[in-house]
């Protein structure tokens, strides 16, 4: 299991998605990886995310059903996307293998100049134009980035500020179907 996190800021009203360069994939992608012993998959997110970039991440639970009253177990922060894709060998394994991925979304808390020279990849933030343009965004993160692009379109003042208010809109969203067509992510970026 690996966990994914798409880095979110507002700034003067536009949306920013936060990814990193991975030199040995030679590609920009969310920041992530695989959990640690013990670890839950949405504590590896947010350390993943600190690791990486040197920003503090707060998470933006995805669309869950609430528990019953009196359910015994702490409900954690759900991802909004768990993807099943190949892997080559890296530093946890020396053979191909599967990685089921947890695919996370985050507001970023500010970083010191100091935590982001220390931070283990450079973070880049794209505007929904440059991620429709740039060729060295991965295609996989291309395609779910533009499509939560197109979900935060319409997020209420304050959004940016507060995880839970974030997650009701996008959800909202997401629920209206308002998935992009093939033919309009065609348009929006490279094959």
């Amino acid at each position: 299991m690996t966990a994914s996190t798409f880095l979110l800021r507002r700034d003067a009203g536009q949306w920013f998605v936060g990814l990193i360069w991975h030199d040995r994939l030679g590609s920009h992608m969310p920041a992530g990886g695989h959990g640690e012993v013990g670890e839950g998959v949405h504590d590896a997110a947010v350390r993943e995310v600190l690791e990486e970039t040197g920003h503090r991440a707060r998470l933006v639970p995805g669309p869950t059903v609430p528990t019953p009253t009196g359910f015994p177990h702490r409900p954690v922060p759900a991802p909004w996307w768990i993807c099943e894709g190949g892997a080559s060998p890296d530093g946890h394994t020396s053979t191909p293998h599967t990685h089921v991925d947890h695919i996370y979304l985050a507001l970023a808390e500010t970083a010191s100049a100091a935590a982001e020279q220390q931070a283990d990849h450079q973070l880049t933030w794209f505007t929904r134009s440059r991620l429709t343009t740039d060729p060295t965004v991965s295609e996989d993160s291309r395609l779910l980035a533009l499509q939560l692009m197109s979900w935060l379109d319409g997020a209420p003042a304050g959004a940016e500020d507060d995880p839970e208010q974030l997650s009701a809109h996008l959800a909202h969203r997401a629920a209206l179907g308002l998935v992009l067509p093939a033919q309009q992510r065609q348009q929006e970026g490279p094959a």
